[in-house]
């Protein structure tokens, strides 16, 4: 196998930037284009316009930990500016904190501290009023709990507050599980990341399927009947090809897995899951190729069909369209016969 590569390696050297640059392409790509698409990705969030009328520690907080809400995208605002962009569609609602809005809470009184403004045609601002509510009942439940203590009320409240970090001492443990599947938790990546891995996906198979060039090059040059005569068998002549076939495409393919699972803020777990669902595929699909490209005698025109194929793996999957589980592409993520 090593001659054979150091012989393709000898090819590649006749133009070096060419070929790492067409290897290492998802690589760059990721690299360069992540930043954008994350930008995008936060703008898509929903707009939510807040006011803090209190202007007190209480309502500090509430706008400090809401900006790192998920799905959200909350922007400081006056009153009349927020019902404005509400009635013009920028903002999907807008929260007013109320002036008072600390007293009341260590009071205990959690009514009318916050006001809730929204047009007919909002849809997801409930995702903030969940978040802000949720930030609220903190301050409340950590007042109450100063009051009904005997002691310094600042010590008492930040006693109490500590019970919800890194996360509330108590709280509903939800597992996420496919339907058609209920035993079987199910890895979730932003939609964004899955179409990423998609093409990274497509990239490597067709580089891998243009390598096999190699193979009818060599045929119609005379090298393949040269190696039979001299070594009486073609056997390990094709293994190495074929060891290289699949290093050039998973290669290809792993490098830019690889960088947007480290530039993506994905837990250790799901990175994990997708990396082994996304290398047996990989596998398979190189596999199946390759089986389809010798068992058809190594023809020129297989080439393009190959890539057709490839294409409409992708293509028909992702737009969710015929029997898509006959595709790579769907077992790769979980529509199909390995989900």
């Amino acid at each position: 196998m090593l001659t054979y590569l150091s012989l393709h390696l000898n090819k590649w050297k006749k133009r070096p930037f060419l070929s790492l640059l067409l290897f290492c392409f998802p690589l760059l790509a990721t690299l360069l284009l992540y930043p954008v698409f994350e930008n995008t990705a936060e703008e898509t969030a929903v707009p939510i316009a807040i006011v803090d009328e209190d202007n007190s520690d209480y309502s500090e907080t509430i706008l400090e930990r809401t900006r790192g809400a998920e799905r959200l995208r909350f922007t400081e605002m006056e009153a009349g500016e927020a019902e404005d962009a509400v009635r013009k569609g920028t903002m999907e609602a807008a929260f007013i904190l109320e002036d008072g809005l600390q007293e009341a809470l260590n009071d205990g009184d959690v009514r009318d501290v916050v006001t809730w403004v929204r047009s007919d045609e909002a849809l997801f601002d409930v995702y903030a009023k969940e978040a802000i509510g949720a930030e609220v009942m903190r301050l409340a439940l950590n007042a109450k709990a100063a009051n009904a203590i005997d002691e310094d009320f600042d010590e008492a409240f930040a006693y109490s507050d500590s019970f919800w970090e890194p996360a509330p001492l108590f709280q509903m443990d939800f597992t996420e599980r496919s339907p058609d599947n209920p035993d079987v938790e199910v890895p979730k990546l932003a939609a964004w990341h899955v179409m990423a891995i998609q093409l990274f996906f497509l990239y490597g198979w067709v580089l891998g399927i243009f390598f096999l060039r190699e193979l009818i090059a060599d045929e119609k040059e005379g090298r393949l009947q040269r190696i039979r005569l001299i070594q009486q068998t073609t056997v390990r002549y094709f293994a190495s090809h074929f060891v290289l076939f699949c290093l050039v495409g998973a290669g290809s393919f792993l490098l830019g897995l690889g960088a947007l699972f480290y530039l993506a803020d994905i837990t250790q777990v799901l990175v994990q899951a997708w990396l082994v669902r996304s290398l047996i595929v990989f596998a398979i699909t190189l596999l199946v190729t390759w089986c389809l490209f010798m068992g058809t005698g190594r023809k020129r025109w297989m080439v393009p069909v190959l890539v057709l194929l490839a294409l409409a793996s992708f293509l028909l999957t992702v737009t969710s369209t015929g029997i898509t589980g006959i595709w790579p592409h769907s077992w790769l993520v979980g529509r199909g016969g390995l989900g």
